[in-house]
């Protein structure tokens, strides 16, 4: 299995704000932005690293972090394959993909609304990819050493959009 280097997904009290700070000091470059679980987000690249910065109505928030806001992200080519050989390796999974489905609909359910709503999106791609399926991002996070949060990332993209 390669696990590579993804993300840093950090809670923050103003995302745009934090955006902004780092395309001004970092010419970095937003590539999605909307509501993530209810909650403004906007997930960006600059110095060769993808940001996540997602919105804590209560920052600094919880230290155990339900939403895992704070977080380092691994992309993999199977997710089911990456949970398999992780839990062989004695890790613990606090969110498998079955139970992403179960927040979603927890959050519908609750009046929050969809999941995850994109307002942005950086071209190649297009919001018309998206809801057309062109982009799936499947996910599973295990618990490291002191609440280290590590997310696994299954993404598939159309040809031609290669962000992560």
């Amino acid at each position: 299995m390669n696990y590579d280097f993804m993300e840093v997904s950090l809670a923050c009290s103003d995302a745009e704000a934090m955006a902004a700070f780092f395309v001004r000091m970092f010419d970095g470059r937003v590539i999605f932005k909307g509501r993530m679980a209810g909650e403004p987000f906007v997930r960006m690249v600059a110095c060769g690293i993808t940001f996540v910065f997602r919105e804590d109505t209560q920052w600094p928030g919880d230290p155990v972090d339900p939403r895992f806001r704070n977080h380092l992200g691994f992309k993999v080519d199977d997710l089911g394959r990456a949970i398999e050989d992780l839990e062989g390796r004695g890790a613990r999974f606090a969110l498998k993909p079955d139970g992403v489905a179960v927040l979603q609909q927890k959050d519908d359910q609750e009046g929050a609304g969809k999941w995850m709503q994109t307002t942005f999106v950086a071209p190649p791609l297009t919001l018309e990819t998206l809801h057309e399926g062109g982009y799936r991002h499947d996910v599973a996070i295990l618990e490291g050493p002191d609440r280290l949060w590590i997310e696994l990332n299954e993404v598939h993209m159309p040809p031609g959009v290669d962000w992560f």
